[in-house]
């Protein structure tokens, strides 16, 4: 395949197109000689002529020039339509991808307040772990995240958002409310009682490990009873009398049946951020409603 591109063929078109050189650069906003360049090095590379020089010094197709500018001006028609579509389409749609925390009791509000101010954007929410959130940005399958745990600032960009306390959630009946009235604290109970805890890829897990760690809690010792993917199922599982578990506040307080307990110590807060590459350039609908998120973060 011949090493053509993109701006020999604009450059040759322009040529075409105005009958001259001068008439291409000044089209073109270039100098004459870059034009001339590239129009030779689209010969040069061709290795043929594709235009000559007639009386007046006017310019005129050779045979090869006019096969030529047939595909050029297509493959050139075929990118500006690319270049539009795409600049539409990006325009208006917004890829999010959130963990369930962040998802349920942070992103709500944020996206309903851009879309008043932007009624054009289309949003696509997709819901994950944390662990997931990070391959979806990564990859590019999303424009921005929400996550609740750090795993990779080597190529991400993290911007706290808000902070979220951890708590101990158990079912609310006699045994626990009389407890709960004492004011007992939660590092007590979660030591003595089955407990039900998050997947390994959930920021809310990572931050209960990190709490547990930096206290002195051997998560060895504690019963486990279950490990539950679905933050939601996991709470129900609670209020319904099978174990207690370390979840965020935000969550406890939206679910009814439940008693939360605080906890005292080390790391009983986490953050939560959002989240985007270092090397990639956001799309201006991502980059908007990410300054949105900013201008609104807690």
């Amino acid at each position: 395949m011949q090493a053509l591109n993109i701006k020999q063929l604009e450059a040759f078109c322009a040529v075409v197109e105005q009958g001259s050189f001068t008439g291409a650069a000044e089209k073109l906003y270039l100098s004459q000689s870059t034009v001339s360049g590239h129009v030779a090095g689209l010969e040069k590379d061709l290795g043929v002529a594709l235009l000559v020089r007639s009386g007046k010094r006017q310019l005129e197709l050779t045979i090869e020039g006019r096969r030529v500018y047939e595909h050029a001006k297509s493959i050139l028609d075929s990118c500006n339509a690319l270049s539009l579509e795409l600049e539409v389409q990006t325009s208006r749609d917004l890829v999010v991808a959130a963990s369930s925390i962040p998802m349920q009791y942070v992103l709500p509000p944020l996206v309903a307040g851009f879309a008043a101010l932007r009624p054009d954007c289309r949003f696509t929410l997709r819901q994950g772990s944390s662990q997931e959130i990070h391959r979806q940005v990564l990859q590019g399958e999303a424009h921005v995240g929400f996550v609740g745990a750090v795993f990779n600032e080597q190529d991400l960009r993290y911007d706290r958002i808000c902070s979220d306390p951890l708590v101990l959630v158990t079912p609310d009946n006699d045994r626990y409310r009389r407890l709960w009235e004492q004011g007992r604290a939660g590092n007590e109970l979660l030591q003595n009682e089955p407990l039900l805890f998050r997947e390994g890829g959930s920021g809310t897990q990572v931050a209960g490990q990190r709490f547990l760690t930096e206290n002195g809690i051997d998560i060895d010792k504690l019963n486990v009873a279950a490990r539950i993917e679905n933050s939601e199922a996991l709470l129900r599982l609670v209020s319904c009398g099978m174990g207690c578990a370390v979840v965020s506040g935000r969550a406890a307080g939206s679910t009814r049946g439940l008693l939360s307990f605080p906890l005292v110590g080390k790391s009983t807060f986490r953050d939560l951020y959002m989240i985007q590459p270092k090397d990639r350039r956001p799309t201006k609908v991502a980059r908007s409603f990410m300054d949105h998120v900013l201008s609104n973060r807690e």
